[in-house]
């Protein structure tokens, strides 16, 4: 059996991306004034197309051997990713509110004719 990520295989994010190139194609040009907003449709339709093929076509067995079924995993590894997640993302924030709330505070100018008198 392939590697699989949360038990799903490699075939689903094929399809994602692909999908989501298509869409983003459809998207970036179905405003264009040329006739370069057909290819929009055309990435739809050419995405649906190797989707079909893909799904009708599997390449492997649905079904695991006896030896692939044996293979224990260490699943703890996942509640580590999901810790150094949490903390990148507060790394992340806090950065931003540091950026936001003191190093780009506005200054804001006083007048001149206050000081001159």
């Amino acid at each position: 059996m392939a590697s699989t990520v949360l038990n799903v295989g490699i075939g689903l994010f094929i399809l994602a991306f692909l999908w989501v190139l298509a869409l983003s194609v459809c998207v970036a040009f179905a405003r264009s004034p040329t006739k370069i907003a057909n290819i929009g449709p055309l990435a739809v339709v050419a995405a649906l197309v190797i989707s079909v093929i893909l799904i009708f076509i599997p390449r492997e067995d649905q079904f695991p051997s006896a030896e692939e079924q044996s293979v224990v995993y260490d699943y703890s590894i996942v509640y580590r990713s999901s810790l150094i997640a949490v903390m990148a993302l507060f790394v992340l924030l806090g950065g931003v509110f540091y950026l936001v709330f003191h190093a780009m505070t506005p200054v804001h100018a006083k007048p001149l004719r206050k000081f001159l008198r």
